[in-house]
């Protein structure tokens, strides 16, 4: 029971992290409109998929609290 607490904190800094990267690949796309359209589509397609797994585990660990 110890050891799974000891390992919440490690899933919430990979959400907060996906959060991060996900957002600094959306703000770069912003102040780089010039990338070529492959380029575009795969920053696109890691930003979704950075922030998509942020919010789940960070949402997912707000839901059951700190214990589980």
């Amino acid at each position: 029971m110890i050891a799974f607490r000891r390992l919440r904190f490690p899933f919430t800094f990979m959400g907060v992290l996906g959060l991060a990267i996900g957002l600094w690949v959306v703000v770069y796309l912003a102040m780089h409109p010039g990338l070529d359209p492959g380029s575009r589509v795969a920053a696109l397609g890691t930003g979704a998929v950075c922030l998509g797994f942020g919010a789940y585990v960070l949402i997912r660990r707000v839901r059951r609290g700190p214990t589980n």
